[in-house]
């Protein structure tokens, strides 16, 4: 009776994992999938459905630190966004308005 219950128990233990990752619901926010043109000295960027940043390649001059003034990002619905760069500034992020967050398509530019 004892090892009857033991089983039933491990059984429980080891099918529970399984039922609560199918039945628990995904509460990740997925990120719109786009077009997306990179224009001058960028790394990469993140974006989630209403929020963006981009992570810019560290200018070594004080030309290059100067030459940079704001991260610009434009729809091809003509919604744009400017972010200011502070001198020497490595990365900008922005909350995009919907008609950004919701583009088929994005430009980023460093200006």
């Amino acid at each position: 009776m004892v090892a009857k219950i033991a089983l039933a128990v491990a059984a429980i233990l080891a099918i529970a994992p399984a039922v609560a990752t199918i039945v628990w619901p995904d509460n990740r926010e997925q990120a719109p999938s786009r077009a997306v043109e990179l224009h001058g000295p960028i790394l990469g960027f993140t974006q989630s459905s209403d929020r963006i940043q981009v992570r810019l390649v560290p200018a070594r001059t004080d030309v290059e630190k100067a030459a940079r003034s704001r991260v610009v990002i434009r729809a091809e619905n003509g919604a744009e966004v400017e972010i200011p760069l502070q001198h020497g500034q490595t990365w900008a992020s922005a909350d995009l308005p919907p008609k950004l967050a919701g583009a088929s398509e994005l430009a980023i530019s460093v200006e």
